[in-house]
């Protein structure tokens, strides 16, 4: 019978796969010419000394990655589908069916069958191909090779060379002399190819019968002991194509031979062979195309690039993913696959997978930052040949609806994400918190505001004169352009006022706005214009920053309120709880939380406090005006919360960031294919996401323990050691500077002019009011003239009318 060609070696490249198609066949025959001058040789010279290869093998092993239960596959990763097990975690008759078909005589022998190899011998020299290796040489031979490192070392290893298999001899009959039989039995078990990518005992049982290997009857053990040899026998059964009947006639051959043996009667051999092949296989899960549900796939890849860049796993990213695929690691994840599931679900009841609106939610836990879920209404797929047409014109490439795996939740070099809108002024309230400007500051809120930052005089938010270089003042405007008086800290986070954050940012600073994001986990991927601000020390001119002009991620989101959260701290995003080495060992520092004290407590709790009168909970110690800009989706909502909404400019997203104490969830909606199309966010869309992301958080929370926050202290509230900024009301402008720099401020008159009763060009009011840190930027507000009225005289003897000089008489 011709002997089957083997796929041996690990895959590192096609070349090694057709180099060894080719060099295996009858790889253990000898030719007589060689046969008495390596009898004589070995008489003569002493063994040479094993390599560690064979005394210490590191065989590559199968990764499992499970959710968070622990039991829950997710997917495996592997070079080579295999996992070690022990001797006496394989069945007896899968054992008795491999020496019957490879090597009965393995008892007998010390590792080289002398009597086999003249007998193939004088078979070969006749035309026919029969092979000599014992199943120690077969150890031998398949460990070297799957211990290469490199395709010299492979084809070393497996060349149908004299030389080769003189030192296979010489190895197996060393490795007989320092491991017992059945140390080098376990090894065989566990090296050997069985088709299908299966490597082991343990993977073949799993891939033909989902069952470990203890389990397998004898039907099923001399199954498997057919493909060593013929692995190819095995092609296209598992996908219920193919041709059974060769590996039932060697199955059926090896039961007959055990039962010749002796291990079986040849009653059992003969029941045996009356049963069909009875193939179960289990779905082999390959990375993220081929995880056990479509919609994890964007966690799985989340989790692989995560795995990629942890240094604990190797130097470079190229080694830390070979560990991977060859340490044999269970790996629990984060994953809670029903909030998933039920994430997912309600996303796409919402926005159709069909629909270019791409709707999302990443759930976070604050102070650990392990990743519970990724939900988008997306199918994770390579397969993007039936998608929807591109949104931004783009022919060239296939969008990304429904089917895509791009990671359009935590985004890379890439992928940027979508424009944040105003969440991001959490980050110039934390900035403003941390300089020392307190809850109570008070800023007025005009419908539109001239600020002092620049833009194009072609902006349509521009106003005022043409200045130099062709700008103009740019000038923000509250959505419908709503006023109100001066609003502390609450009220203006709370009802999201843009004319009043502006403002907040021009007192702090954009470029401590901006470190207070990145502190807090937004990283701005491939940001031109803020890298080119950044790289001209001219941060502090952009002023469209706190109302999220630039674009981030659903993950940087939940991450960064996840800090605030959790007190300040703040946490890389984790996929993992524990990660097990092949040995069974517990690798804690592999799955340890990464987190750092971004912001001090008292600075969280404030902002959490402002962050409460987003969602309509005035409690202790908070101060809302006004209808929070969620407050009518949250009123179900039974435990302490705090969020932000956020519209970008044009309606280009639309976000809704929830929080307790213990889960984070960002929901939001935009286009990935085009990230600038206007319009995306309707207002329908706006109440999907809030009353999408308010039902996913209610969902991550409801097993957890409730808890809440403290209350703001004193000089978050207050302040500490702030001046009293003087009143003016309606004053000559300049008089009203010298005022407030007198009283210790850095007083300047605001661009522009504002609604007021004051006379045109008079001082009105500053910004901000009350108190403020001593030295802080304080501006003079400049009446417009538009509401006031001039007073009209009182009636006397001199002015006529009635009674008066000229008027009726009685």
């Amino acid at each position: 019978m011709k002997r089957d060609r083997s796929p041996f070696g690990d895959a590192v490249a096609l070349l090694v796969c057709g180099v060894l198609a080719g060099i295996l066949a009858a790889a253990a025959a000898f030719p007589l010419a060689g046969l008495f001058g390596m009898a004589a040789e070995n008489s003569i010279q002493s063994f040479e000394s094993l390599p560690t290869e064979l005394t210490k093998p590191t065989l590559p092993q199968t990764s499992y990655v499970y959710a968070s239960d622990g039991e829950t596959l997710i997917t495996s990763f592997y070079e080579e589908n295999r996992r070690e097990v022990a001797l006496d975690e394989v069945s007896p008759l899968m054992v008795e069916a491999l020496l019957a078909a490879e090597d009965s005589k393995f008892y007998e022998h010390n590792g080289v069958d002398w009597a086999g190899i003249i007998r193939a011998a004088v078979a070969n020299q006749g035309g026919d191909s029969q092979g000599a290796s014992t199943l120690t040489m077969q150890f031998v031979r398949n460990t070297l090779i799957y211990s290469a490192s490199t395709i010299d070392e492979v084809i070393a290893a497996s060349e149908d060379t004299y030389e080769r298999k003189l030192r296979e001899a010489r190895f197996a009959m060393a490795i007989e002399e320092s491991m017992s039989k059945e140390e080098i039995l376990e090894g065989y078990l566990n090296v050997i190819y069985l088709g299908n990518q299966a490597y082991g005992v343990h993977a073949g049982a799993y891939s033909y019968f989902n069952k470990p290997p203890s389990e397998l009857t004898l039907a099923e053990a001399a199954t498997l002991a057919s493909l060593p040899k013929f692995p190819s026998y095995a092609d296209g059964l598992l996908d219920g194509e193919g041709d059974d009947s060769q590996i039932i006639e060697r199955r059926n051959w090896i039961l007959d031979r055990m039962a010749s043996l002796g291990s079986i009667s040849q009653s059992d051999a003969d029941a045996a062979k009356e049963q069909p092949l009875g193939l179960n296989p289990r779905p082999v899960r390959s990375e993220c195309v081929d995880v056990a549900t479509a919609n994890w796939g964007f966690f799985c890849d989340f989790f692989k690039e995560w795995w990629g860049s942890q240094e604990i796993f190797g130097e470079t990213e190229r080694d830390r993913i070979s560990l991977l695929k060859r340490g044999g690691f269970k790996i629990v994840t984060s994953l809670d696959a029903d909030l998933q599931n039920d994430a997912t679900e309600r996303l796409a009841d919402e926005v159709d997978v069909d629909d270019p609106a791409t709707l999302g939610s990443v759930t976070l836990t604050p102070g650990t930052g392990h990743v519970r879920a990724m939900a988008v209404n997306r199918v994770y797929s390579l397969d993007q040949t039936d998608n929807g047409p591109r949104t931004d014109g783009d022919d060239s490439k296939p969008s990304n609806y429904p089917n895509t795996t791009i990671p359009l939740l935590s985004g890379n070099e890439r992928v940027a994400g979508y424009p944040a809108g105003s969440t991001f002024k959490m980050f110039t309230m934390l900035a403003g918190l941390e300089e020392g400007w307190p809850l109570e500051t008070r800023i007025p809120s005009p419908g539109t505001y001239t600020s002092h930052y620049l833009t194009s005089a072609d902006d349509p938010s521009s106003c005022g004169g043409t200045l130099e270089h062709n700008q103009k003042h740019w000038c923000p405007s509250n959505d419908g352009n709503w006023s109100a008086s001066p609003m502390n800290m609450w009220g203006m986070f709370g009802r999201s006022s843009n004319t009043a954050f502006v403002q907040l940012q021009e007192m702090v600073g954009t470029s401590k706005a901006y470190d207070a994001a990145k502190r807090a986990g937004i990283d701005f991927y491939n940001n031109d214009v803020l890298d080119g601000h950044i790289e001209n020390g001219t941060l502090d001119d952009y002023g469209v920053f706190t109302l999220g002009f630039d674009a981030t991620t659903p993950m940087d989101m939940a991450e960064a309120y996840a800090t605030v959260a959790a007190g300040g701290v703040h946490c890389n995003p984790l996929p993992v709880t524990q990660v097990i080495k092949a040995n069974g060992e517990d690798w804690p520092e592999a799955a340890a939380p990464q987190c750092d004290q971004a912001f001090s407590e008292e600075v969280a709790d404030a902002a959490v406090s402002a962050g409460r009168c987003v969602v309509g909970q005035s409690v202790d110690g908070t101060q809302c005006s006004g209808n929070g800009t969620a407050a009518a989706y949250t009123g179900g909502f039974d435990r302490p919360l705090f969020g932000k909404t956020g519209t970008s400019d044009s309606d280009r997203a639309y976000w809704f960031i929830g929080s307790t104490p213990n889960a984070t969830t960002a929901t939001f909606v935009g286009d990935t294919d085009a990230t600038y199309r206007s319009g995306v966010a309707t207002s329908g869309l706006k109440d999907s996401v809030k009353q999408v992301g308010v039902w996913i958080l209610e969902k991550a929370v409801k097993d957890l323990e409730e808890e809440g926050w403290s209350k703001p202290s004193d000089e978050m509230i207050n302040g500490k050691n702030l001046t009293g900024i003087p009143s003016i009301e309606c004053m000559d402008a300049d008089d009203a500077r010298s005022r407030v720099a007198n009283a210790g401020f850095d007083a300047s008159i605001a661009p522009g002019r504002f609604d007021s009763d004051c006379k045109e060009g008079e001082a009105f009011a500053t910004s901000p009011s009350g108190s403020a840190p001593s030295g802080a930027p304080v501006y003079i507000l400049v009446s417009n003239g538009s509401d006031f009225e001039e007073e009209e005289p009182e009636g006397d003897e001199t002015t006529g009318g009635p009674g008066g000089p000229g008027g009726d008489r009685d």
